[in-house]
C-alpha cells in the first residue's frame, strides 16, 4: 500500500509537471508569434517613415529648382515666385516668422476629493477651443507643441496624451499663433471667453503677446489618396429658340 501511495503521489507530481511544462511551452510560443507579429509591424512602419522622408526630401529639391528656375526669370517669373511663397506659406512647408501670441497650457493641481480627476486635466476639446478661437481670430499660422497645425492636422486623446500629426505629446501645451497679436490676445482673454471657461477647472492658461515669433514647417509629407483637382469645363453654350 505504501508503495502504490508513493506511485501516484509520483505520478499526480509528473503529471503536474508535464502539464505545466506544456503551458509553459504554449505561453512561449504565443509571445514568440506576438513578438514576430509586432516586429514585422514596426518593420512596415519604419519603411513607410523613409519612405515618407524620402518623399519630403524630393518634393523640398523640387520646390528649391522651381524657386531658382522662377527668380532667374522675367517680370512673371518674380510673380510665380511670389505666388509659390504664398502657397508655401499656406500649405505650411516653409517656417514662418511674424508677431503673434503664446498660449501655455497646465494640468489643474487643485483636485478635491470629491471631483472627478478627468474634468482637471486638458482634453482635446480644450486644445481644439483655443485653436479654433485662434482661427477664427485671424491667426495665419498656429502650432502645438512644435507641430506646424495643417487642415489636415488632427487632435485627439489617445490616453494621458494628446496625438497631433501623429505624433504623442503631454502637457504642458505650448500653442503659438502668428496674426494682429492684439487681437488674437483679447479673443483668447475676453470676458467669458475661452480662457474664463479652462480657468473654471483651475487649468492654467497664459497668453503672451510677442512682436515676433517663428512657427515651424510641417514635418510629415502631405499625400492625396482619394482627392483631385477638379475638372473645368466651359459654361454650356446657350441654345437659340
Amino acid at each position: 500500500m505504501s508503495v502504490a501511495l508513493v506511485c501516484a503521489v509520483v505520478g499526480f507530481l509528473l503529471a503536474s509537471q508535464l502539464q505545466s511544462v506544456w503551458a509553459n511551452t504554449q505561453t512561449d510560443a504565443a509571445n514568440a508569434s506576438r513578438l514576430e507579429t509586432l516586429q514585422e509591424l514596426y518593420n512596415q512602419e519604419m519603411d513607410k517613415s523613409e519612405g515618407l522622408q524620402k518623399q519630403l526630401e524630393q518634393t523640398q529639391e523640387e520646390l528649391a529648382l522651381y524657386r531658382k528656375q522662377a527668380s532667374e526669370g522675367s517680370a512673371q517669373g518674380e510673380a510665380l515666385k511670389a505666388e509659390l511663397d504664398k502657397l508655401e506659406m499656406t500649405a505650411g512647408l516653409v517656417d514662418v516668422t511674424g508677431p503673434g501670441v503664446t498660449v501655455i497650457m497646465t494640468d489643474s493641481t487643485a483636485v478635491n476629493a470629491t471631483g472627478d480627476e478627468a474634468d482637471y486635466i486638458i482634453h482635446d476639446s480644450d486644445l481644439l477651443s483655443v485653436v479654433n478661437e485662434l482661427r477664427s481670430a485671424g491667426a495665419e499660422a498656429i502650432s502645438l507643441n512644435g507641430e506646424r497645425l495643417l487642415a489636415a492636422s488632427e487632435i485627439r486623446c489617445t490616453g494621458a496624451v494628446v496625438t497631433v500629426n501623429g505624433r504623442r505629446h503631454a502637457a504642458p501645451y505650448v500653442i503659438m499663433a502668428i496674426g494682429d497679436s492684439g487681437t488674437l490676445y483679447n479673443a483668447l482673454t475676453m470676458r467669458n471667453g475661452v480662457v474664463d471657461i479652462l480657468g473654471q477647472w483651475k487649468i492654467d492658461v497664459r497668453v503672451t503677446a510677442s512682436e515676433e515669433l517663428t512657427i515651424p514647417k510641417y514635418q510629415g509629407a502631405v499625400e492625396f489618396q482619394y482627392a483631385k483637382p477638379a475638372e473645368s469645363f466651359p459654361a454650356a453654350e446657350e441654345g437659340v429658340g
